[in-house]
């Protein structure tokens, strides 16, 4: 029987898809991060609550909930 082997090299420059998943990954957290602030906003018009802590010196004196009762701008 005989032996048959192929051998290949590749050599692949990654360079350039690095450069491209790294802008891919600027650009998602940038919306993760307006989505966060439209959250917020949103959160103004659907009466949900808000925390509001107190600190101190770095130390926690009050938490509250405020409640949104009216729609304002």
């Amino acid at each position: 029987m005989a032996n048959n082997k192929l051998t290949i090299k590749v050599d692949v420059d990654t360079n350039e898809a690095l450069k491209q998943m790294k802008e891919v990954t600027e650009a998602a957290n940038e919306c993760a991060e307006a989505l966060e602030k439209l959250e917020k906003v949103m959160d103004k018009f659907t009466n949900r609550s808000d925390t509001v802590e107190l600190y101190c010196e770095g130390k926690l004196l009050s938490k509250s909930t405020v409640n949104h009762t009216a729609d304002s701008i």
